[in-house]
């Protein structure tokens, strides 16, 4: 058996969940167990998930890799006990045991770990650091949300749409979707825009990590880039691979015509999860308006986890004033990302 072969593809669909720090509870083993008394393929598992250059490099949450171990020794361990096979060719491998001892040597997780999001053997591997908290630093901005994986979905799958276009979005977060644009889709200019002084920091520091060029403008001081009276003092980090990638600190209720004067003509406005709170909605709305009239934006895309109803629908009434045009999109299936479906996730299209 040569289980490089035969098992590769399942062995990477598990890792592709371990990486990206996938729900246990909702893990797909790919009815894998019942081979995983093969030392071979328990190394092969083991190479691509703990013991990866990736992981070792860029480390997942401890206490989730702990339990991922966890897990398949008890799960190996109940096997070999029911087991029939002769123990010398079913057996459990050491480099588990040591790998798992390794993890519980560590303590403790830090505050802040990496996800790992592979896109296909086409593109590169999208290494985000993220918190392990829901809300961090007074902030639910520095981890990546459910509708930030299934816009980004839907991005690869009308990557089309998006090729040779400017496009800008609102409450980027760590940067998930601004860097499947600038993987995938071939814009010509990219704007990952917060306001946050921690997201903003982590935000710069996810795409240093994930593209490559000449940086034209970086700052470890955002408070320094704290007036927006022109997109030079809002711009803390630029470069030019592939697209050109611009991170700016700019609150909704400063997106001013002299700011989109300085932005020039922006085809697409996109979002994830940012429709929760309406306190927040008149501003985001001028930021619509203002965007539409002084940089001719032709369509706004926005994905959001629907967790009160009644907000949204507050919020598609207030739309109506800027796009009358309302378009309920289809959520893609999951391909290249993975996200709980306990809480719907809904994507709109914005057109006049």
């Amino acid at each position: 058996m040569k289980p490089e072969t035969d098992y590769a593809e399942k062995i990477n669909e598990i890792s592709k969940q371990f990486l990206c720090v996938y729900p246990l509870n909702n893990f797909n083993w790919q009815n894998i167990f019942n081979i995983f008394l093969l030392e071979d393929v328990q190394e092969l598992l083991l190479n691509k998930t703990v013991n990866s250059e990736l992981v070792l490099k860029y480390p997942i949450q401890i206490k989730y890799q702990k339990l991922f171990l966890k897990y398949i020794l008890d799960k190996l361990e109940s096997l070999q006990a029911a087991s029939e096979i002769d123990l010398e060719e079913s057996t459990i491998h050491d480099d588990l045991y040591s790998a798992y001892g390794r993890l519980v040597a560590a303590g403790d997780s830090v505050e802040k770990n990496y996800k790992h999001y592979s896109l296909g053997k086409e593109y590169k591997v999208i290494t985000l650091k993220e918190s392990n908290s829901l809300i961090s630093d007074g902030t639910t901005g520095l981890r990546t949300w459910q509708a930030s994986l299934a816009l980004s979905e839907w991005i690869i799958q009308n990557s089309n749409s998006f090729k040779q276009q400017t496009v800008l979005e609102l409450g980027s977060g760590v940067g998930l979707t601004g860097l499947v644009l600038n993987n995938v889709c071939q814009t010509k200019t990219i704007y990952l825009t917060d306001c946050h002084e921690a997201v903003l920091k982590t935000l710069c520091e996810n795409v240093k990590l994930n593209v490559n060029g000449s940086h034209l403008d970086t700052t470890d001081d955002i408070e320094s880039h704290n007036d927006c009276s022109g997109l030079k003092n809002c711009c803390i980090y630029s470069n030019t691979d592939p697209s050109t990638i611009s991170i700016l600190n700019l609150p909704w209720e400063n997106i001013t015509p002299s700011i989109c004067k300085d932005l020039g003509v922006i085809e697409k406005v996109i979002a994830a999860d940012i429709i929760y709170d309406n306190d927040l909605f008149q501003s985001l709305i001028n930021a619509m308006k203002g965007l539409k009239e002084y940089c001719g934006v032709e369509e706004f895309i926005f994905a959001c986890t629907e967790r009160n109803s009644e907000t949204l629908e507050e919020f598609l009434m207030l739309t109506k004033t800027v796009c009358p045009r309302i378009v309920e999109l289809p959520v893609p299936l999951q391909s290249k990302f993975l996200w709980p479906t306990d809480t719907p996730v809904k994507i709109f299209q914005f057109k006049d």
